[in-house]
């Protein structure tokens, strides 16, 4: 019985140096977040209505800095997901292709929204100047659906 008590009790030790480890970690995470980030910080704005429109901006090397480590941080946690989505439309492709039996119409409208779209997502993503696409568009049509069947020949008298 006093083994038990003794097995607890470090089990604890650890779990509690764990979980400093894992506080001291997103302390560090959330501090480093907010200095890197592009932070503008205004205590009030004029209203826009007898303002000249604006021109945009030159970016400054923070800002580019905070953008570059966003998209490198969002980048971490989407192209994981882009990259399982388009795995798995690849082998419900290739399941569709088989169960079909061998239309690649089928296929290709699956597998092209899947392999298509972005693997990244870049400072321009995170500006809103281009648009994150996570299910690409269509694969190429053809003009003439294939044909399951031939046609018959006609009779012959």
């Amino acid at each position: 019985m006093m083994v038990f008590f003794l097995t607890v009790g470090k089990n604890c030790d650890i779990l509690c140096l764990m979980i400093a480890y894992l506080r001291k970690g997103l302390i560090l995470g959330l501090v480093l977040s907010l200095t890197l980030s592009p932070l503008i910080l205004r205590a009030a704005e004029p209203s826009l209505e007898n303002q000249p429109p604006l021109e945009p901006e030159e970016s400054t090397a923070g800002e580019d800095l905070g953008y570059g480590v966003g998209s490198v941080l969002a980048s971490m946690f989407y192209s994981p997901f882009k990259i399982t989505y388009a795995g798995l439309g690849l082998m419900t492709g290739g399941l569709g292709f088989l169960l079909s039996a061998g239309r690649a119409d089928v296929a290709n409208n699956i597998i092209y929204p899947a392999l298509r779209g972005n693997y990244v997502i870049t400072p321009s993503h995170l500006k809103g100047i281009e648009p994150v696409i996570f299910v690409g568009p269509p694969g190429p049509s053809d003009s003439q659906p294939e044909e399951i069947f031939p046609a018959a020949p006609p009779p012959q008298r």
